[in-house]
């Protein structure tokens, strides 16, 4: 064993004494606090923050409540004040069931199942075991929620070993589910690398750190799946050397053994402070990618470890003064600079109930991250919202790593932006048959950033995602965490028959000083977007949904000589001449494979049909900026549409299902 090791494992046994020692050290202050906690008095409640003492006179409200609720008599069962009362403030509830299967096609027994509400933080009515958002499979692999409120859902499954297949982009599920609705699951193996770890003499290392990083594609294309593999799962060599990686989505990979990852020093492994070694023995720059399907082993993805000293960069993370979520829990990530590649992140938990009182006049948190080899980087921090606030982010903060450790630097959080509305349904008679009556809440809204080019994919970018929001029963929403810039807000709606007819916002009233004219116009959002400043609060936003909305389902069909282009976009253009700027008028959609395409949604009314071919170096993803967006490329569909002259009109809840629609070649 050489020198260097030896060594390595003297300090970390040191480590490891001191941090046991710290352990138990804690555990005595923990003790101390509890025993505190008992004389906690009414004048020590009141000096704390004021979203503390809510949430605390909260949770003392609710177990009082639960106690009290339990010592009164049970009311009589044929109570007409009893059921009026449960029929005003009880919510609507529903229930989803669904079926999880192997990729064989065989039922998967006792699989857990949860049932998460998109764009709130709880959906679901109390009940006995097993009607929450979380249930097991029974031997048919047959399972159902039961009491869940009106609301979107991701449901999904989980077991060891296996993945759900990534979701294919054509595909017209939107992911998401309703009270009703039937959720099919199909559970694949994951893919699994494995190899061995040896030194420089090709002895085996015991006890290394591997991780398998996902780069992109199976063909090393960067296909925009963020997967953070690996990250929180602690894959180590074996007494000979071989580590195993397994529960791997499709795609390609770079293997990493040793580092810390990040979160400061690591006192679980000796190989923690030195800078990783990539596969076959490379820096990262330099590594070799792995591709791995579902389903499949790859073996013999040996790494000769290097043990190459790591740096360590270090700095804080500055809260503004007044910043109420100053002491939430904080992630600073540590990634490529100029790339969305994470290198490392680390978490900082809140700082304790001892240091809030520094909230008031700004405050920071040291960070540390070890391990780390030379090259240019970059910092951010970001920290989850409090209530209804929005996240904050840093600055990206570049760093170079030249030999030597790297301190001081200072990362400050400034809140992102938010745009707050309301969502209305127009009152009128039923126009459609509808199968089941549908929920505001079950609307998800999206602030989607409005840009001309495409954006490069950088880590602020990706850490910095704008949430899905639901609106609650009266029909108002929060859209958080939005960057600066034109934004565009989205609906996915729960039914069929609704659309979108208006998106408005009232006009900011006139300074005191300026002189009065005639009221302000409503900005039309739908046709122009919302531009926010940093951090802004933008408020009255008002979305208008109809009923009656028709659908059209087709296909693109070869010009005379039988030609079809491999990636085509179907255009629906509002043929009135006063819908031409209505761009809520517009949709557009990539036709599948057979060139099937399905426009859904969509207001009543006359529409040109267009499809063309997307040219080479286009966005040719389904969530593609739409055309109509911008003025000029929408007058110019509409003029193309003209001239093409296939024309439908669409009539109240009307379904067109076989619609053959012939491919356009002018731009070609």
């Amino acid at each position: 064993m050489s020198k260097k090791l030896e060594s390595s494992r003297v300090r970390f046994w040191r480590r490891r004494a001191a941090a046991e020692s710290e352990v138990t050290q804690r555990r005595k202050e923990k003790v101390a606090a509890r025993r505190y906690a008992r004389s906690f008095s009414s004048s020590s409640l009141l000096s704390l923050s004021s979203p503390l003492r809510d949430l605390w006179f909260c949770g003392v409200f609710a177990v009082s409540l639960t106690f009290a609720l339990a010592q009164q008599p049970a009311a009589p069962a044929n109570s007409d004040s009893t059921k009026e009362q449960k029929e005003q403030k009880e919510p609507k509830a529903g229930s989803i069931k669904g079926r999880v299967v192997g990729d064989d096609g065989q039922p998967m027994a006792n699989i857990p199942v949860i049932a998460a509400p998109v764009g709130r933080s709880a959906a679901r009515r109390q009940g006995p075991a097993g009607q929450g958002s979380q249930t097991n499979t029974d031997d048919d692999g047959a399972f159902e929620f039961e009491g869940l409120a009106p609301a979107s859902y991701v449901i999904s499954a989980s077991a060891p070993g296996y993945i759900t297949p990534p979701p294919i982009e054509d595909e017209e599920s939107s992911g998401v589910y309703h009270i009703g609705d039937v959720a099919n699951i199909t559970l694949v193996r994951g893919g699994v690398i494995t190899g061995k770890v040896t030194n420089a003499v090709g002895e085996p290392l015991t006890g290394v750190s591997v991780n398998a990083i996902r780069v992109g594609g199976l063909d090393g294309e960067a296909d925009n799946q963020l997967v953070f593999q690996g990250f929180g799962r602690n894959w180590r060599t074996d007494d000979r050397g071989v580590y195993r990686v397994y529960g791997l989505i499709p795609g390609s990979y770079i293997v990493q053994a040793g580092g810390s990852r990040g979160a400061g020093p690591n006192f679980l492994s000796p190989f923690s402070e030195d800078a990783p070694t990539y596969y076959p023995s490379s820096t990262r720059d330099a590594a070799t990618p792995v591709s791995v399907r579902a389903s499949e082993e790859i073996a013999g993805i040996d790494i000769r470890y290097r043990g190459d000293k790591g740096r360590v960069v270090s700095g804080r993370v500055i809260a503004k003064t007044g910043d109420a979520g100053a002491f939430s829990p904080t992630q600073i990530t540590l990634g490529v600079a100029g790339s969305d590649a994470v290198i490392a992140t680390a978490t900082q938990m809140d700082a304790g109930q001892m240091n809030r009182g520094r909230m008031n006049r700004g405050a920071s948190r040291g960070f540390a991250f070890y391990g780390v080899p030379d090259g240019e980087y970059e910092l951010v921090a970001r920290r989850g919202g409090v209530g209804v606030e929005s996240d904050a982010i840093s600055a990206p903060r570049r760093v170079s790593v030249r030999g030597a450790d790297v301190g001081g630097v200072e990362l400050t959080l400034a809140p992102l932006a938010s745009l707050n509305g309301r969502v209305v349904v127009e009152k009128k008679a039923p126009l459609c048959r509808k199968p089941r009556a549908s929920s505001l809440e079950e609307v998800l809204l999206t602030a989607e950033r409005d840009e001309a080019q495409s954006r490069e994919n950088t880590l602020a970018s990706r850490l910095a995602p704008a949430r899905p929001a639901a609106p609650t029963p009266i029909g108002e929403f929060t859209l958080r965490n939005l960057e600066a810039g034109r934004h565009r807000v989205i609906a996915q709606l729960p039914d069929e028959n609704w659309y979108v007819r208006a998106i408005g916002m009232e006009s900011k009233p006139p300074a005191p000083s300026a002189r009065r004219t005639a009221a302000p116009a409503p900005v039309n959002v739908a046709r122009n977007g919302v531009t926010l400043k940093p951090g802004e609060k933008l408020t009255g936003i008002t979305m208008t949904i109809a009923e009656g909305a028709a659908a059209v389902k087709g296909q693109v069909v070869a010009d005379q000589d039988g030609k079809l282009a491999s990636k085509i976009r179907a255009h629906l253009i509002p043929a009135e001449k006063e819908a031409a700027d209505d761009a809520l008028r517009y949709a557009q959609a990539n036709a599948g494979g057979d060139g099937g395409f399905h426009f859904k949604n969509i207001a009543p009314g006359r529409y040109y049909l267009l499809a063309k071919p997307i040219k080479d170096g286009a966005a040719g993803k389904a969530s593609a900026r739409p055309q109509a967006w911008d003025n000029s490329e929408r007058a110019a569909l509409r003029r193309e549409a003209e001239a093409a002259g296939n024309v439908i009109e669409l009539q109240n809840c009307q379904r067109v299902t076989d619609y053959k629609l012939s491919i356009h070649y002018r731009d070609r």
